[in-house]
Formats: structure tokens, C-alpha cells, sequence
């Protein structure tokens, strides 16, 4: 739609709509003239005051939705309805003044009213109606198949109105119409008729049927336009069934309910509008209650003071000072009464005063039930949006270390164009989220808004600062928790380590060590019986076996854990482990020969010994103190290295071990406790790792 559309629809909308008041107070005038105004005639027949009430409702129910929205079709039938009625109105009025009152005006003139009013009234009406129906309340037909349903009272209204066409206008009698027709149009105008009958019926169910299949907000749009469009069925129904009975007389049991019905249908639009906030209209309304008021006020407070001050000076002050008091007057009593209306206007708009309230309280008691991030966040977002009656509203929860937390209710666009109004939540100094609303086009916040925003922030702060602690200890829970697995699981692997190192040095006594003990008890026994005999006890052979037996278990127990690494420390103990993998292993060292504690020493020593050991060529072994930790630094590693164990010795001493490549960077924390010159022989003892047999060097 262009801007230039947007701009003259409107203003076309609203013109319509004075010309339909302008009608409707001709047709008023004129009545009176012709019959009196509550008689059967005027009621009955004429409809008068239903008629007149319910064109004009749905000119102005019509003028408002094309002011939101200039090309909805549901606004301009609304117009179509009121405006033909107001036509159809004016004209009767004057064909019945002219030929059954004797009012002013050629017969021929009075035909031709009374042949508008046929052409304006009942049957046009009608099928616009059923349009109106179908299209509620988006413009949209319910489903495509419905468009056969829609030509229906399109065929009938367009016989109807070739029948009336085809009549002369000045031979046309309002009261004897049918003799005017003939034959042949009567059938086409009946047939007309029944079709648009028809389209009437399945507009109600096509209403029903959209009803049906609405949730929320839509079914209670839906309801009070469902009701008028049953009404209006339901008096079609008893107009057609009592005029048969009374052989096409028209009475008050035959017309009233149809106009009733007609009457009800603005009203019914509007409540729809009002309470449901179908259309959008609550902003112009409130605008327009507003501008009315206050046109009223001083239309009426301006007369009122200049009659009743010119009759109590009688002409002792001049019409100049008159009217400028009176203008002074009127605009120092505007400013109490504009409060007024703005409140009128919300009332009218945005419904009690209490529903912002009622909002907050309601919010109150679901904050009670301390919900979770997933709920509390929609709960903060429809409180917001209740309160000051916004399309829609989000709210943020800050999230330490990530993307804030979200949750929408109501209507929230995809992108924002421009800043929505936003408030900060803050608990304790600290700002904790946000809360932001999406207002109807037109309307901005008032201060009592801003009042209920804040209100509404500051009652969200607490609960936002309870989720923020209630998730930091989830995850220091969560983190405590996954430590726990991973200190369980390295235990368990340190122990079926410690089970499996047994076996094997147990294996590795029986085969190198005990062949060479087995014999020792028979050989002691026959070299004391030899002894004893005088005889050579050849001491020299059991000694070179026991030297034998001690050389394999010495060879066994050295990778366990050196006598040397507790006697002398960790320099000492690495550079015995370089020693005896030969020429494939070089250390550089600079602690200085420290001690360190005991389970710091025994770390470092095994994650070497693993390193060296699993090499398949030259190592390279680098070990210094940083800033409090003892690195080491191991080059040249086999892919065949077991990581998980040499992870498990550090994390054990409070340490951590990164492998990139071939080299393995183990980082300690550890404080010196004694210097060499200071520290004893064996003044740091050791703690035996697991299967180690200790005294062994």
C-alpha cells in the first residue's frame, strides 16, 4: 500500500461516516414529518430507532478499522452497510412523507425514493451482510472451497437488483411494489432473494466452522461475531415465517427481531474490538474518546457561558470581553476534565483499572512457586505485556560466560527495526537482565506505565538473582560431581595398576629370582654337615649363587622405586634412570638438587620412568622449576606411551600433564623443603609406589 493510499482511505472512511450521520438525521427529520415516530409504521416497518442506531454503528465500526487498517474488506462492507441503509432510510422516509402524507414533492419523486429505497434496502444489505461474515475477521475467506459459498449471495443480490433496475422509478409504489414488478421479475426477485437467504445461512457456518478450529484470543474474537451472525439468521428466519403466516404483512413480531439483531451486530463488533482487541482498535478509540470529549466540553461549556453571561449583564459588557472570559473559563476547567477522559479513554481501551494490577499480582503468585528459567522467563513477559496491554514482551536472564536466557509472550518480531521500551533488571547493584515490550503502532507509554514497569523490574530482580544462584550451584554442583567420577575412576585405575604390578614383579620373582634360591636351603645344610666333617664346605659356589639371586632382584626392584630417589632425592634419581637407558636418553636439570615432598618426587620420578621406558629411540629429559612448579619435559615419546596412567600419577599430586606430539609437559605444584646442605641423608621419605619393595637400591 502506498503512502498516498494510506492517507486517503481513511479520510474517505471517515467522510462516508458523516455522510451516513447526515443521512440518518435527514431520515429522523423527515419520519417525523410523515408518520409518528414509535407508531407501527415507524417501528415495524421503518425500523426506526434500530435502523438508524445500527447504520450508523457500522459506518463508525467500519470508519475505525479502515483507520488502522485502510484495506481491510471487513471495515469497508461495515461502511457499505451503513451507508446503503442510511441511503435506503432517507429515501423511504421520503416516498412515504410524498405519497401517503402528502408531503412536498412531485409523485414521480416519491416513486423514485421509494424505488432507492428497494434498490439501497433490504436484499443489498442482506448479501453484503453475508459477505461480512464470510470474510470475518481477518478479510480472508475460511478455505478456498468457501468462494462457491461466497458467489451465492452475489448471484442473488445481483437478481435482485436486476428485478429493481428494470422497474421505472417514477411509477414505483412503496406500499403496492409487487403489482410494479410483473411476473417474470417477481420470480427472478424471489429467486434472488432465496439465494441470498442461502448465503446468509452459509455465512453462519462458515463463522461456526472458524470457530471451531480457533484457540485462544481468536475464539473469544470470534464468539460475539458468531452470536450476530446467528442473530441476524435467526431474524431472517422469523421475517420470512410470520410474513407468510400474515400473507406479507409486515408487523412488529416480524420486523423488530431483524432489526434488533441488526442493532446488535455493531455492538457485538465492537465488544469483540474492545474486550478481545480484535482489529487493534484500542488505541484510536481511546484517541477519538479523547478528542470528542473534549470537543463536547467546549462546544458546549462556550455556549453555556456566553447564553447565561449575556442574560445576567444584558448588554452592560461588549460581545468581545464576553467571549474572551468565557474562553478563559472553558480553558481552565479543560485540564480536570482532560484527566478525566484520558481515564475514560484507558477505561475504554485498555480495560479496568485494575488489570495492570491484577497482572503484577497474578505475577506475584506464579514468582511464589519459584520456577525455573524456562517458565519464570515467559511468566516476567506476560506480566509485562498484561500489565500495560502491549502486543508482546521479552525478557533476558544474563547468563555468566554465555548467551543471555530468553522468553517471549504475546507477538515479538522477527527483527527489530527500532528500540522496543526496555527496563533493566537489578538486584543487589548488579544488572541482571531486561525486560522489553512491544507497543500497538500509535501508542506509547504513559507515566503510570513506566511506574508499572519499573515496579515489575524491581519484583523480577529478586527472582532473577535467585535462577543466576540457583544455576551457579547447579554447575559447581555439576562440576563437584564430575570431579568426583574422574578422582573415582583414577583411583580405580591406580589400583588394578598397583594389582597388575604385583603380578608382574611376583611372575618375575618366580622366574629370574627363586631358580636361584630354590637349592640354597640343600647347599647350606650339606656345606655346615662339611664344616663339621673338616671337610672344604665350597662357600665360594653358594656365595656366587646368593650374589646371583641378589643381582636379579635387584635388577627387578630398581624400576619399582629407587632407594636411591628417597636417599638422595630427584636429580639423583633421574640421572640413574639416564644412566641406565644408556646413550638414548639425555637429562638436563635445574632444581639445584631441592627435596620436594615425597609424593611430588615419586610423580615426576614415574612419569619419567614411563616416558623413558616406552621410548623406541632418543629422549630427551628436561627438568626445572617455574614460579613455584616443578616442569618436566620429556621429548622424542612413543606413540605407544600410556597417557592415562602418567595422567593419573599427576593429577594424584595435584598436577597436570599436556601431551602435543612426541612430548609430554608434566607441571607440579611444589615448594622446596629442604636444601641439600641442610636436608640429612633420607630426610625426605618416601612413600613406596604401588608393588614397591623398599630397601632395595
Amino acid at each position: 500500500m502506498t503512502r498516498r493510499g494510506g492517507e486517503v482511505l481513511p479520510r474517505l472512511a471517515w467522510s462516508a461516516l458523516a455522510v451516513t450521520v447526515a443521512l440518518v438525521a435527514a431520515d429522523v427529520a423527515v419520519a417525523t414529518r410523515a408518520v409518528p415516530l414509535f407508531s407501527e409504521t415507524a417501528v415495524a416497518v421503518h425500523g426506526f430507532p434500530f435502523v438508524e442506531a445500527a447504520s450508523v454503528g457500522c459506518a463508525l465500526m467500519g470508519a475505525l478499522i479502515v483507520a488502522r487498517y485502510p484495506r481491510h474488506p471487513v471495515g469497508w462492507l461495515l461502511i457499505v452497510v451503513g451507508l446503503s441503509t442510511a441511503i435506503s432510510l432517507v429515501a423511504e422516509a421520503y416516498a412515504y412523507w410524498v405519497l401517503e402524507a402528502g408531503g412536498p414533492g412531485p409523485t414521480a419523486l416519491g416513486g423514485v425514493g421509494a424505488w432507492l429505497a428497494q434498490l439501497c434496502g433490504g436484499q443489498l444489505v442482506i448479501g453484503v451482510l453475508a459477505w461480512l461474515f464470510l470474510l470475518a475477521p481477518d478479510g480472508h475467506l475460511a478455505s478456498p472451497r468457501w468462494r462457491y459459498a461466497a458467489a451465492v449471495p452475489t448471484v442473488g443480490s445481483a437478481l435482485c437488483l436486476g428485478a429493481i433496475l428494470t422497474v421505472d422509478p417514477t411509477t414505483f409504489d412503496l406500499v403496492a411494489a409487487n403489482d410494479r414488478f410483473g411476473p417474470t421479475r417477481l420470480v427472478v426477485l424471489s429467486i434472488g432473494f432465496l439465494l441470498i437467504l442461502i448465503g446468509m445461512a452459509l455465512a453462519w457456518i462458515s463463522v461456526l466452522v472458524r470457530l471451531r478450529a480457533a484457540t485462544g484470543d481468536e475464539r473469544q474474537q470470534l464468539r460475539p461475531i458468531a452470536l450476530s451472525a446467528g442473530l441476524a439468521a435467526a431474524g431472517l428466519v422469523m421475517l420470512v415465517t410470520v410474513q407468510q403466516v400474515t400473507g406479507g404483512v409486515q408487523t412488529w413480531l416480524a420486523g423488530v427481531p431483524l432489526f434488533v439483531a441488526f442493532l446488535l451486530m455493531p455492538i457485538l463488533f465492537a465488544v469483540a474490538a474492545l474486550r478481545y482487541r480484535l482489529y487493534d482498535l484500542d488505541v484510536i478509540i481511546g484517541q477519538t474518546v479523547l478528542v470528542v470529549a473534549g470537543t463536547a466540553f467546549a462546544a458546549l461549556g462556550y455556549t453555556a457561558l456566553v447564553v447565561l453571561a449575556g442574560r445576567l449583564l444584558e448588554g452592560r459588557a461588549g460581545g468581545f470581553w464576553l467571549s474572551l472570559v468565557a474562553t478563559a473559563a472553558v480553558a481552565l476547567a479543560f485540564q480536570p476534565l482532560r484527566r478525566f477522559a484520558v481515564r475514560l479513554a484507558d477505561r475504554a481501551a485498555y480495560g479496568t483499572r485494575a488489570q495492570p494490577y491484577e497482572a503484577l499480582a497474578a505475577f506475584g503468585r506464579r514468582l511464589a512457586d519459584a520456577p525455573d528459567p524456562d517458565e519464570l522467563l515467559p511468566a516476567v513477559a506476560e506480566a509485562a505485556a498484561r500489565a500495560v496491554s502491549a502486543q508482546g514482551a521479552r525478557a533476558a536472564l544474563a547468563v555468566p560466560g554465555g548467551d543471555p536466557a530468553t522468553g517471549t509472550w504475546g507477538w515479538w518480531p522477527a527483527e527489530v527495526e527500532i528500540p522496543h521500551p526496555s527496563f533493566t533488571v537489578r538486584a543487589e547493584g548488579r544488572d541482571l537482565g531486561t525486560i522489553e515490550v512491544v507497543l500497538r503502532r500509535g501508542r506509547s507509554l504513559r507515566p503510570s506505565d513506566v511506574r508499572l514497569l519499573e515496579a515489575l523490574a524491581d519484583q523480577t530482580g529478586v527472582a532473577f538473582r535467585n535462577t543466576v544462584l540457583a544455576g551457579a550451584l547447579a554447575a559447581r554442583v555439576a562440576d563437584l560431581d564430575r570431579t568426583t567420577r574422574d578422582l573415582a575412576a583414577s583411583r580405580a585405575r591406580l589400583i588394578e595398576a598397583d594389582d597388575a604390578a604385583r603380578r608382574t614383579l611376583e611372575a618375575a620373582i618366580a622366574r629370574d629370582v627363586l631358580p636361584y634360591l630354590a637349592s640354597l636351603p640343600t647347599e647350606i645344610d650339606a656345606a655346615r654337615a662339611a664344616l663339621a666333617a673338616g671337610d672344604d664346605p665350597h662357600l665360594e659356589a653358594l656365595i656366587a649363587g646368593t650374589n646371583r639371586a641378589l643381582e636379579a632382584l635387584r635388577e627387578l626392584t630398581r624400576g619399582v622405586f629407587p632407594a636411591q630417589l628417597a636417599r638422595s632425592g630427584l636429580d639423583a634419581a633421574l640421572r640413574g634412570l639416564v644412566a641406565r637407558a644408556g646413550m638414548t636418553a639425555e637429562l638436563t636439570t635445574g632444581i639445584d638438587q631441592h627435596r620436594y615432598p615425597a609424593r611430588v618426587e615419586a610423580a615426576v620420578y614415574f612419569c619419567a620412568t614411563e616416558a623413558v621406558g616406552s621410548a623406541g629411540g632418543p629422549v630427551a629429559v628436561h627438568l626445572a622449576e617455574v614460579d613455584g612448579d616443578l616442569v618436566l619435559r620429556v621429548g622424542g615419546l612413543d606413540p605407544a606411551f600410556d597417557r592415562r596412567s602418567a595422567t593419573d600419577r599427576a593429577e594424584a599430586a595435584g598436577g597436570r600433564l599436556r601431551v602435543e606430539g612426541d612430548v609430554a609437559v608434566l607441571t607440579v605444584p611444589a615448594t622446596p623443603i629442604a636444601s641439600p646442605i641442610d636436608s640429612p641423608v633420607g630426610a625426605a621419605p618416601a612413600v613406596p609406589a604401588p608393588g614397591a619393595v623398599p630397601g632395595t637400591g
